[in-house]
């Protein structure tokens, strides 16, 4: 346990947001966020004062977390990583697998949270191809203790399940990123142009289950996860693809994991599709410009161009009558940027 993680324990165990932690200790969320991250180390009267404040004692602080000063610390990095049948994208919050078994008859999405190493398993669902069956399970958020919703009796005692972080230690790291702690706002449009915008207003994530729907988004720049289940309409989509922004919207250049059921599953994008051995570096981004407001079939894939927009507010002409709307002001969990 490094000394950031350490004082994180204690701020959890006592129920404290990074603020209210940062309140009673005279510093900021973001001095609190450096500390637990190992960014930055806390004076030794911050030490002491944490020791009084919570009845622990210095020693427990600093022997558990004297790796911190160790040279060979091995930090925790948000990444994507891949191997011949799976891909794990990590944040420090979240780690979603989209998988298959090696004969692609079982196609597989996993959903932990947690902090960093420290996941469980809140939200599963594969898609037998022989069968063709899909079966899920997800904890409600924020439950206590955790319900969950499936229409599996062999999923859904899985849920709770430790998250495996060896598991990525033999696969290839395609990217990788960091989680923006800074709290500085997001461009607008005026300030940055549409393509930046899209780019920095997309690059982070989002989690929602309740009885009526469970849904979780992840966009690290380069790709993008999309894991949602709704169980009265029976609709479960599980996809993976690459969305590259150009000059006036959004390249869908590869779609390289899909599970989905919808209705009979006869609409055009009801099929199932696994290939992990597609990557971003085959897309060609087109350098014309689309008509505003059209969704366009290309040779080098879907082309969601520019509907309307003003400084806060994107939307892009989805397929159909489809909109993709994005926001500056869109509430996430975690936003990202590139790791530079």
């Amino acid at each position: 346990m490094t000394l950031g993680q350490r004082i994180q324990q204690i701020r959890i165990e006592h129920g404290l947001s990074q603020e209210e932690f940062a309140e009673k200790l005279g510093t900021t969320r973001q001095s609190v966020s450096r500390w637990e991250l190992d960014q930055t180390y806390p004076e030794i009267s911050k030490i002491v004062l944490i020791s009084k404040i919570f009845s622990v004692t210095t020693d427990s602080i600093l022997k558990d977390g004297i790796s911190t000063f160790d040279a060979d610390v091995d930090y925790f990095t948000c990444g994507v990583y891949r191997s011949a049948n799976c891909e794990i994208v990590e944040t420090e919050k979240f780690a979603l697998m989209f998988y298959c078994s090696s004969d692609k008859n079982i196609l597989g999405a996993k959903l932990y949270q947690g902090y960093e190493n420290k996941k469980r398993l809140v939200a599963i669902c594969e898609r037998d191809q022989l069968e063709e069956k899909i079966e899920y399970a997800y904890f409600l958020e924020n439950s206590d203790p955790h319900t969950a919703i499936s229409n599996s009796e062999r999923l859904a005692p899985r849920l709770g399940g430790a998250y495996d972080s060896n598991v990525k230690n033999s696969m290839r790291r395609l990217e990788s990123f960091v989680v923006d702690h800074t709290g500085t706002s997001l461009p607008t449009v005026k300030d940055a142009s549409i393509p930046k915008c899209l780019a920095s207003w997309r690059m982070a994530d989002n989690y929602y289950a309740n009885c009526d729907q469970f849904i979780f988004f992840l966009c690290t720049g380069k790709s993008e996860y999309v894991f949602f289940i709704k169980p009265k309409e029976v609709d479960i989509y599980c996809g993976a693809s690459y969305n590259i922004v150009f000059d006036l919207g959004l390249l869908s250049g590869g779609q390289f994991f899909r599970i989905r059921n919808y209705k009979d599953n006869s609409e055009k994008f009801c099929s199932f599709h696994c290939d992990f051995s597609f990557e971003s570096k085959e897309i060609r981004i087109p350098t014309e410009q689309c008509e505003l407001g059209k969704c366009l079939e290309t040779d080098k894939g879907l082309m969601w161009c520019v509907k309307r927009y003003n400084d806060d507010e994107i939307v892009l002409q989805g397929c159909g009558d489809d909109e993709y709307i994005y926001r500056r002001t869109d509430k996430r969990i975690e936003h990202f940027t590139a790791d530079t």
